[in-house]
């Protein structure tokens, strides 16, 4: 008997080149039927606009959700914000739950601000069918460094010297890790301490309790796998957009972006080999993670074909261009959050209006962005609930 043919076109696939308008078809690959050629035609794809990002600290996140922020903005999308107005978390370091998140009347579109993963929540309030899941890990030493300096976490502990010491404080805690964990000092306690062991683990939902168990931190990263649909790597910062413009069918100019809350290189500590090997053997777990899912990326990568890297070509030459259009040369610095100081950007004079509103909110923290998605949001709702139409048969 002869074999069935399946002569169903394949699912549809982003549109590789941005120089094709949204009204263009993507054309398939030919069909061979009975020795004969068949075009085939596939509809366009459909922009991704219900996403998920969950947000890990020090890693290029806030890149990520800035770049999520405006493409969200341009098309008028709901925003998940926190329940209370003075808060810029889904009250991280807990686990996410309904109640953090401010009701506007209808599900949101966007998730972008920090918060703990907490499937079945997050899962009710971004369906997985409609929605796209998305999250941001970094190389471990490079990570557990920045968190560890940034935070200032050996002040955290009893006995471990931070001031006129000739051994950097991250070093003197990596040589026995075990024992300073269990002499937090309680009264200089911070939510940033739950970072102190496999924070992309933490973050993505394991607790701390389950981190020395071996199966269970393989079998959540398995879990974790089948939860998100893209785990971008700081490392590998424009490939990882690029996959994820490939894969949610957007253009070139939704990723552009500069880099925020970058350290000053003063406040980097270059570590050592031993420093290195001690970091990974103490978050194991994050490295297991993290090489998982450099393995997925790169996988993923080759599955785009050519294509990817024309994109990615691309991507960098328009990149170079806005920067070179919007930012001031020279060495500048903000204060996105008490007591913090990053590197930052000054425009450049004599920009177009357009032009200013692109670049202005291109360097915008999230923190601001937070505050303007709440104050758009409410004014839509009210406009909703007052709005009166006489006759709504003529809109």
């Amino acid at each position: 008997m002869d074999a069935l043919i399946d002569d169903t076109p394949p699912p549809c696939k982003p549109v590789n080149r941005d120089l094709n308008d949204d009204l263009l078809q993507a054309k398939a690959r030919d069909y061979t039927i009975d020795d004969q050629a068949v075009d085939v035609l596939l509809p366009i794809c459909k922009p991704v606009n219900n996403i998920l990002f969950l947000k890990t600290h020090k890693t290029g996140s806030s890149t990520v959700t800035n770049i999520l922020n405006r493409y969200g903005d341009s098309r008028d999308l709901m925003f998940a914000v926190p329940s209370v107005r003075v808060t810029y978390s889904f009250f991280w370091p807990r686990l996410f739950q309904l109640r953090f998140a401010q009701a506007f009347g209808r599900s949101p579109n966007i998730l972008c601000n920090h918060a703990r993963y907490n499937k079945v929540p997050m899962n009710w309030l971004f369906p997985k069918e409609t929605t796209r899941y998305i999250t941001m890990l970094r190389e471990p030493t490079q990570h557990f460094e920045s968190v560890f300096n940034f935070f200032h976490l050996g002040k955290r502990f009893l006995a471990l010297p931070t001031h006129n010491v000739s051994t950097p404080p991250l070093e003197t805690f990596l040589q026995n890790a075990a024992s300073h964990l269990e002499h937090v000092d309680p009264k200089k306690t911070s939510s940033s301490i739950n970072l102190i062991r496999n924070p992309s683990l933490f973050e993505l939902g394991l607790d701390s309790k389950y981190h020395s168990n071996s199966t269970v931190v393989r079998n959540y990263i398995e879990f974790l796998q089948n939860e998100f649909d893209l785990v971008m790597l700081m490392e590998y910062f424009d490939e990882s957009l690029i996959l994820l413009k490939r894969r949610f069918c957007w253009k070139i100019h939704d990723i552009l972006y500069f880099k925020l809350n970058e350290r000053r290189e003063k406040d980097k500590q270059e570590l050592s080999a031993k420093a290195k090997e001690r970091i990974r053997e103490w978050n194991w777990g994050d490295a297991l993670l993290y090489d998982f899912f450099n393995q997925t990326l790169w996988k993923m990568i080759k599955e785009e074909g050519a294509g990817f890297f024309t994109d990615l070509a691309e991507f960098r030459k328009e990149l170079q261009s806005i920067k070179n259009s919007c930012l001031r040369e020279g060495n500048f610095l903000t204060k996105p959050y008490a007591g913090r100081l990053v590197q930052g950007y000054a425009l450049k004079a004599n920009l177009s209006k357009e032009l200013t509103g692109t670049c202005n909110k291109m360097i915008m923290n999230e923190i601001p962005y937070l505050d303007y998605h709440r104050e758009r949001m409410k004014k839509h709702l009210q406009n909703i609930m007052y709005h009166y139409v006489d006759r709504p048969d003529l809109l």
